[in-house]
């Protein structure tokens, strides 16, 4: 009996499995790539905001939330920077590099660079007293 075919699909698909497997794995490593990517913009968002918040003790504000209560004075970006090394453990693949934390005068800046990124996160958000905007609302409402 004289076969129709002589093997050629076996042939090929040894040479589009590998690509189709590739592709795949490529795929899922793209989103591993920008899950992290925005897992880390978020926790640079998130703790830019809290460090806007930080009153350095002066109003009594802060310290139970942020630090302890008995340490006294304290900075935000000491903390800023102690909670991206806590972090850092946490993204599987992509992990950052470097990161850094500047807070300015009406500003709080945190930067981060992913892994296999050339491009820095980073996240810039304004320093905010809640208890001086709620004493100003307070008074406006009266």
């Amino acid at each position: 009996m004289r076969k129709k075919w002589k093997g050629y699909f076996t042939v090929e698909a040894s040479f589009i499995m590998p690509v189709v497997l590739f592709l795949y794995l490529m795929i899922i490593l793209a989103a591993l790539f920008l899950y992290c990517r925005s897992a880390i913009s978020q926790d640079n968002f998130l703790l830019s905001m809290r460090a806007g918040r930080f009153s350095r003790g002066e109003d009594g504000y802060g310290e139970v939330i942020y630090a302890e209560k008995d340490t006294g004075p304290w900075s935000a970006e000491a903390y800023v920077e102690k909670r991206l090394d806590y972090k850092h453990a946490f993204y599987p693949f992509f992990s950052t590099q470097e990161r850094a934390c500047r807070v300015e005068n009406n500003y709080v800046l945190v930067r981060a660079l992913q892994k296999g990124s050339k491009v820095s996160i980073t996240k810039i958000t304004k320093k905010v007293n809640p208890i001086i905007d709620i004493r100003r609302v307070r008074k406006r409402n009266t």
